[in-house]
């Protein structure tokens, strides 16, 4: 594994979100195309999909941008909350994430991506794992 050195701003911080428990919000404004994040990812093997989906990791899992594999974001990417309208996107690069923003965050707001299924819905089928 490619160690990613640690050297972006401080920028972002865990705090509560309503109705969805913890989340990843901005601590000063960050603009369009800034990368707010880089971590790396667990890649989720597909024959262990549908089991680690029943545990409580399975709330932690999404398509990787590709949508090629399901993956496990380390770092305060485990934190993002979905949207289906994200202020936030990723890119997968071997094992490691990137965390871009999509247009402008103002600070104190949440940062958010989109999982690429719906987190309300526990069925994998819909999932599209």
């Amino acid at each position: 594994m490619r160690l990613i050195p640690s050297n972006l701003p401080s920028r972002i911080t865990v705090g509560f979100s309503k109705g969805k428990g913890r989340g990843v919000f901005a601590t000063k404004r960050i603009f369009v195309d800034e990368i707010i994040e880089k971590a790396p990812v667990l890649l989720v093997p597909r024959e262990q999909v549908e089991i680690l989906a029943n545990t409580f990791l399975g709330s932690y899992m999404f398509n990787s941008d590709n949508r090629k594999h399901v993956v496990i974001g380390l770092g305060l990417t485990s934190m993002l909350n979905h949207d289906e309208d994200p202020n936030a996107e990723f890119f997968i690069v071997g094992d490691n994430i990137t965390i871009k923003a999509k247009r402008g965050i103002s600070a104190g707001a949440e940062i958010t991506i989109n999982y690429g299924w719906d987190p309300m819905d526990s069925s994998l089928k819909k999932r599209d794992l």
